[in-house]
């Protein structure tokens, strides 16, 4: 289903949604909505609706209504009047003026049954004093439901009560299922008192009620909670209204244990009343009886600080799950009170999660795109923000989505009010290519293979394009089996391969290339680095010479067609000249020069020079001192064993060291290089180049272009020179040199102790692997800066000033 720009509620008929019709006057039907899960285990989510305005036990008591989802359809609209047991059930508050129902939500599975619960808020209840507040849990069954609930039947086997401490506290003003916040595998559940006195008149607390399958009583005292139990979460400053919203926000900070977000609209950070937001994180190393907010850190949590007085941020706060497809939770804050179009025009934030950590405050000023944006709301008095929420996946693209209420808008008269989705949108995959298998034989027995892999969002299928680049040799139809010029990666696989299947024949051809390169798109972004690739195809009928060779020196010369050349013992020269050439040196310091198009040249043992010329090579040094030299084409060279130099030449080249002590030249081109065994050091030169040492002591270069330098074990030397480089030391305590350019330097627990010579704040960042920003300590050694993680030390920046050091310099 596709959907219009606007959408009038009045044109619901069942197929596209439906209306659910109030009981009486007064009522205020929907004055509070949530989605409860699964409440019946029938396997269909449900909904609640909270109407703070019945009377079915004196005005105000209250009621909430749970409708049931089913996969048989709806008409155009419901009476909630007409709930039966079978297609919902009514819930009926306790007395008078409890308001039961201004605040509503799921619950999650807070009793660890399998079945979801939810839970009711009744901030009017009396249970320690007027206004003290009581909350409702109410336990889902897959047993059924009557027609109707009475919350004073609520015994601990059906749900239970949960009491606010004192007088006008108004607990249960708000209330929200927190997901799993003690990571215990059981879901806990927030409830909001926005004028409890912790810290002053109307600062205001929350408290977090931990789920247990060990049972619950008939009722709770929230004064008796005591770290084993859940917590207390006591507001900062008089008036702050600490708890007007709460809300579980999913896993914001990627530690795989989820967070909670506590808005305090009455905060002052920017003038009065501009608003402050909390987010609280998980933890599985338990919590006090109670946490102070001013007390977040980051490393326990962080404040989110409204922008202007009087805008009231965190008047509604949300999880909204992962709305920008990073894989991370995001949040929701709404500040009804903003003015970005006029008077109380309302504004939205959208905080984007992270697993490199957070520091102790973010201004919603700061919001970039990248680490967040902001919804401005449209006309004077539209009130935009006033309620805000998490969607689900509403279009079903893969991506969560959001919901923004605009009570005040008056498009459809004197505040009708409209709501907005808004998608969520995930950055674009990126897509390579590479020839998985590059030599395919004529036979069509021993096809080429080429893998498309994307990065990103994998949870929709994606249509590739690519074609066949003119640069190949062979001929689609006659030498290999025509593709198809598109593949599609299946939802949920991140890659898929494809053949290049030749097609046999008697004509003696020599060997042909097909290239194949990725098209762009509007659907994905292409990488750069590996667009495309070369499948060679092997002649079935050879026919060549094989000239003699004897156990001495000797010296050949090919013919312009593809030579084979065996050379034996002795020091022998073999030159290919034209054709694709494979030449063995065998035993003997030999000399081999492939000359033009794509030669294999094999040293074999003792001491070899194989240089490539023009063309797409493949030289291997095998065992002793060997030099192989690439010059132009796409060439491999490997060492073998003994200390080797490899040379890459102009295009972009793959060199492998093997054994022994080598030394690679990358030259001109993107290369892959690496050493390997032993102490090695790689050049990379021109180009952006992708080097890993491997085992040994080895000494990477950079030098031009943007690289991506991996020292692999052992204590290495990274010189990322000019370019935008990455630089990982990884194993072994590594010596890092960033050059110039905007470099990222890696870090993980567990690779050694690196130092960064020339450290430029502001310019270079450290990317941490595994670690959150608030795992880390950042203290001044003389005239160093450490970075540790408890008690291990990860990395030096020397002549560097920790004051320079901050969240922003961290990716």
């Amino acid at each position: 289903m596709t959907f219009p720009a606007q959408f009038n509620l009045a044109d619901l008929d069942g197929s596209n949604g439906f209306v659910l019709n109030g009981i009486d006057e007064g009522d205020r039907s929907g004055a509070s909505v949530n989605g409860v899960g699964d409440i019946n285990g029938d396997g269909i989510d449900d909904l609640i609706i909270g109407a703070y305005g019945a009377d079915p036990n004196g005005n105000y008591s209250g009621e909430s209504y749970v409708v049931f989802g089913s996969d048989q359809g709806f008409g155009a609209s419901l009476d909630l009047s007409d709930l039966d047991g079978s297609n919902g059930f009514v819930i009926n508050g306790i007395d008078e003026s409890d308001v039961s129902g201004v605040s509503v939500s799921g619950a999650g599975d807070i009793n660890g049954d399998g079945i979801d619960d939810l839970i009711i808020g009744a901030p009017g209840a009396d249970p320690n004093g007027n206004y003290s507040g009581e909350s409702y849990v109410v336990f889902g069954r897959d047993q059924g439901f009557g027609a109707s609930l009475n919350l004073s039947d609520l015994d601990g086997s059906n749900g239970f009560v949960i009491n606010g401490i004192d007088a006008f506290d108004q607990s249960s003003f708000s209330v929200s299922g927190a997901g799993d916040i003690n990571g215990d595998g059981i879901d806990d559940l927030i409830i909001g008192a926005n004028r409890a006195d912790p810290n002053g008149d109307f600062s205001g607390q929350s408290y977090v009620v931990f789920g247990s399958n060990q049972g619950f009583t008939a009722s709770l005292n929230l004064s008796n909670l005591d770290g084993s139990n859940g917590f207390v979460l006591n507001g900062i400053d008089e008036f702050d209204q600490s708890g007007r919203s709460v809300s579980g926000a999913g896993d914001i900070n990627g530690d795989g244990i989820d967070d909670l977000i506590i808005g305090a609209l009455g905060a002052d950070p920017n003038g009065d009343f501009s608003g402050e937001s909390y987010v609280v994180f998980g933890s599985d190393q338990g919590f006090g009886a109670s946490m102070n907010l001013s007390d977040l850190d980051g490393s326990n949590g962080f404040v989110i600080n409204g922008i202007d007085a009087s805008d009231q941020s965190g008047r509604s706060v949300s999880g909204v799950e992962d709305i920008n497809g990073d894989g991370i939770d995001d949040l929701i804050i709404g500040a009804t009170y903003a003015a970005p179009n006029g008077d109380v025009s309302g504004e939205s934030y959208v905080v984007f999660g992270s697993n490199q950590g957070f520091a102790t405050s973010l201004n919603l000023s700061d919001l970039d795109g990248s680490n967040g944006f902001i919804l401005n709301g449209i006309d004077e008095g539209d009130s935009s923000g006033r309620s805000v929420s998490g969607a689900g996946d509403i279009n079903g693209d893969g991506v969560n989505d959001l919901l923004i209420g605009a009570a005040g808008n008056a498009s459809g008269g004197t505040f009708a009010g409209e709501s907005y989705v808004v998608f969520g949108r995930a950055p674009l995959p990126q897509v390579s290519l590479v020839a998985t298998d590059a030599d395919a034989a004529e036979a069509g027995t021993d096809p080429g293979t080429f893998t498309v892999t994307r990065t990103g969002l994998t949870t929709t299928p994606l249509t590739v394009a690519y074609t066949v680049a003119t640069s190949s040799t062979a001929t689609s139809g006659d030498d290999f089996i025509a593709l198809t010029d598109f593949i599609e990666i299946p939802a949920g696989q991140a890659s898929i391969t494809f053949d290049l299947t030749p097609i046999n024949d008697n004509q003696v051809e020599g060997t042909e290339t097909v290239t194949v390169e990725l098209t762009d798109t509007v659907d994905y972004e292409l990488d750069s680095m590996a667009t495309r690739d070369t499948v060679t195809i092997a002649d079935d009928v050879v026919v060549v010479a094989i000239p003699d060779f004897t156990p001495f020196d000797d010296d050949f010369t090919g013919t312009a067609g593809r030579d084979v050349a065996f050379a034996l013992a002795g020091n022998d020269i073999v030159r290919g000249l034209g054709g694709s050439d494979r030449l063995a040196g065998e035993a003997g310091n030999d000399r081999l020069f492939g000359g033009d198009d794509n030669d294999r040249l094999l040293g074999g043992d003792d001491n070899d020079t194989a240089i490539g010329s023009t063309g797409d090579d493949r030289l291997l040094g095998g065992t002793g001192n060997d030099r192989l030299v690439g010059n132009t084409g796409t060439d491999r060279l490997v060492g073998g064993d003994g200390v080797d130099t490899l040379l890459g030449g102009s295009d972009g080249d793959t060199l492998i060291g093997g054994a022994g002590n080598d030394r690679l030249l990358g030259a001109g081109g993107n290369d892959l290089m690496r050493g390997n065994l032993d102490v090695d050091v790689l050049n990379g030169g021109a180009g952006n180049d992708r080097m890993l040492g491997g085992a040994g002591n080895d000494t990477l270069n950079g030098q031009g272009g943007d690289d991506a330098l991996r020292g692999g074990a052992g204590s290495d030397v990274l010189r990322g020179g000019a370019g935008n480089d990455r630089i990982a030391g990884e194993l072994g305590d590594d010596l890092i040199e960033t050059g110039g350019g905007r470099d990222r330097i890696v870090i993980r627990s567990g690779q050694g102790f690196d130092r960064v010579t020339d450290f430029t704040d502001g310019q270079d960042r450290i990317v941490l692997g595994g670690i959150n920003f608030g795992q880390l300590s950042i203290q001044q050694r003389n005239d160093d800066v450490l970075i540790s993680k408890e008690n291990e030390r990860l990395l030096l920046l020397q002549n560097t000033n920790v004051g320079d050091i901050s969240a922003a310099d961290f990716a």
